[in-house]
């Protein structure tokens, strides 16, 4: 087993080397030719591959160490630890080059309010800036090697009740969209059964999950309760390591230099787990890079293979034509974004629609049968969790709608673009996996990395994917059952016999307005939230293809313009730039991803 490990670790540093080594070259030989277009991709893949964001989000119930466990990982108590209160807004921690914070007031804001990152523990427990605002999230930049290649530390707020409580379509919402999930739980006691369908549900969305036991240093006996979770896992059928640590510890470690006391604290096991997944990212990364590689060399390729060819000057202005249409809105593969898209749209909604309708005669038809005064309590965990079931349904089938969308997209603009510069079909389409559209190795199958909105431009919210995963765990949009409240007062009136059915019916009433008022909420929000998701897919997916179609015509331009010419490319030039080609060919053969065959 051991060298089976070594071995994969090795594959991946050696992929890794050579991509960064491929993209170096690649964008000295779009710089020599004159393609500044070709060596910002080039340059972008390069920064991907060095700290592209790498999400991994801190989940659990209340109160079992969430913030703790982040605050251990960066060394600085950042997140809010405080023993009566809890985190009530997502903090986002990152890297950056001094410490710097700011609070994020809404999900539409154009930026963020600069405060002291000594003050976000603060702000993170009240969820109110100074103003009374309510927050968003927080973000933190912090000066970390550990964050340094991209890594973010998402701390949530908890959910109780695990699958069967109001926060838990949000939290899964933010799941399907991390690259890890770190599932938290503390020694106090084992497992609870909502815990483990918690962590069920979260490993089926994300199979890249760890789970984090906490406050060791607090109860002698927590490797009794380490055992006993680990056989409830079995029993469960769930595959996940178990990783014991102790933030006390791993504080007094940091402070006093100790390196034994610091390898108690169970911290350096959890920090090369977190490399490790970092790792898998990376190398799928990498795999990316050398078809981008690939397929610019190509298009560079194609250039200086045309110059001197006078002969080829017909050929040539038909690409360019090509090359002009492929960009038009009349394209195939534009009108096949446009209308599957809005398909896609239209069939969302109405099977949104058709599911919350049946939840809510099921609902009702319940609430019509009990007694509110008596079973109120059974029935609300009952209806939170049917509503998470099939909203996080509904978002796992946008997911999976929208991946194999861009697959077809990806193949469309392949078809029309693969006779331009007379390159297989294949060539194009390894290279478009570099759009993040696909799904990365570290991610369950169906899942695509997509956000609601644009990133606000610093380092930190640099990705999409975390403004999304803000806009998920933002606390004013989990919707509780209002009548929860509501029934201590309806039933603080003594019954009669008399009036007991009176009143039963009453009380059913109520139950009705309520559950009929919390599924409508939740119906709205999800509509929004979706229709979002499929708008911001499709933009993203238009962009990224709209730029190649003009990378082709600048390639056909040039490419026309050395055909009509007598002058040949200097001497050695093609031949510098195929052999590079065929080294990426290479890598691209071991990684996985389709040769570009040359021009």
């Amino acid at each position: 087993m051991t060298s089976r490990t070594e071995g994969t670790d090795r594959t991946v540093v050696t992929t890794d080397q050579q991509a960064r080594r491929l993209l170096a070259e690649a964008i000295g030989e779009a710089h020599r030719n004159g393609r500044p277009d070709l060596a910002a991709r080039l340059e972008g893949e390069a920064r991907e591959l060095s700290s592209g964001p790498f999400q991994v989000l801190v989940a659990g119930e209340f109160k079992k160490g969430k913030s703790s466990l982040v605050n251990g990982l960066v060394g600085v108590p950042v997140c809010g630890t405080d023993p009566t209160g809890f985190t009530t807004v997502p903090v986002l921690v990152g890297h950056a080059a001094t410490a710097r914070a700011g609070l994020v007031t809404s999900v539409d804001a154009e930026g963020t309010i600069p405060v002291d990152p000594r003050e976000v523990a603060g702000y993170s427990t009240s969820g109110v800036d100074g103003a009374g605002r309510r927050l968003a999230a927080i973000e933190v930049g912090l000066p970390r090697t550990l964050l340094s290649t991209g890594l973010t530390l998402v701390d949530s707020p908890g959910i109780g009740g695990g699958f069967a409580s109001a926060q838990a379509s949000a939290a899964m919402r933010a799941v399907s969209l991390a690259d890890a999930v770190l599932v938290v739980t503390d020694a106090s006691q084992e497992f609870t059964a909502a815990e483990v369908e918690f962590l069920r549900h979260v490993i089926e969305t994300c199979p890249s999950t760890l789970c984090v036991l906490t406050k060791t240093d607090l109860y002698l006996d927590w490797r009794r309760i380490l055992e006993i979770n680990r056989r409830h896992l079995a029993t469960a059928g769930l595959s996940v390591e178990i990783v014991p640590v102790s933030a006390r510890l791993r504080e007094l470690a940091l402070d006093s230099g100790d390196a034994e006391l610091n390898a108690e604290s169970g911290f350096p096991v959890l920090v090369e787990r977190l490399r490790s997944r970092l790792a898998g990212s990376r190398a799928s990364a990498s795999g990316r890079a050398v078809a981008v590689v690939a397929d610019t060399l190509g298009q560079i390729a194609h250039t200086l293979s045309a110059g001197g060819r006078g002969e080829g000057r017909r050929r040539a202005e038909l690409a360019r034509q090509k090359a002009v249409q492929l960009a038009a809105p009349t394209a195939r593969w534009m009108n096949l974004v446009n209308d599957r898209f809005a398909d896609v749209n239209a069939r969302t909604r109405n099977e949104l629609q058709d599911r919350m309708l049946r939840l809510e005669q099921e609902a009702v038809a319940r609430v019509n049968a009990l007694d509110p005064l008596r079973e109120w309590d059974e029935f609300v965990p009952w209806l939170y969790q049917r509503t998470n079931e099939e909203l996080t349904d509904c978002h796992h089938r946008i997911l999976a709608a929208m991946e194999e969308l861009a697959a077809d997209v990806a193949n469309a603009f392949a078809d029309e673009s693969g006779e331009i510069l007379r390159a297989p079909r294949p060539g194009l389409v390894g290279a478009s996996a570099s759009v993040r559209l696909g799904t990365p190795t570290t991610k369950a199958a169906g899942r695509i990395e997509v956000g609601m909105q644009a990133a606000r431009g610093w380092s930190l919210s640099s990705s999409v994917i975390t403004t999304l995963l803000i806009t998920t765990l933002h606390p004013a949009l989990w919707v509780l059952l209002p009548i929860t409240a509501t029934f201590g007062t309806v039933f603080a009136v003594k019954s009669v016999r008399d009036q007991k059915t009176a009143r039963m019916e009453q009380s059913r009433r109520e139950g009705v307005a309520a559950v009929v008022n919390y599924l409508r909420q939740q119906h709205s929000f999800a509509a929004g939230a979706g229709a979002e998701l499929i708008r911001t897919c499709q933009i993203r997916l238009r962009d990224y293809y709209l730029d190649r179609a003009t990378e082709l015509r600048e390639t056909t331009e040039r490419s026309y313009c050395a055909a009509t010419s007598a002058t040949p490319p200097p001497p050695g030039e093609l031949s510098r730039v195929r052999t590079l080609l065929d080294s990426a060919n290479s890598v691209a053969d071991r990684s996985g991803f389709p040769r570009r065959r040359h021009p």
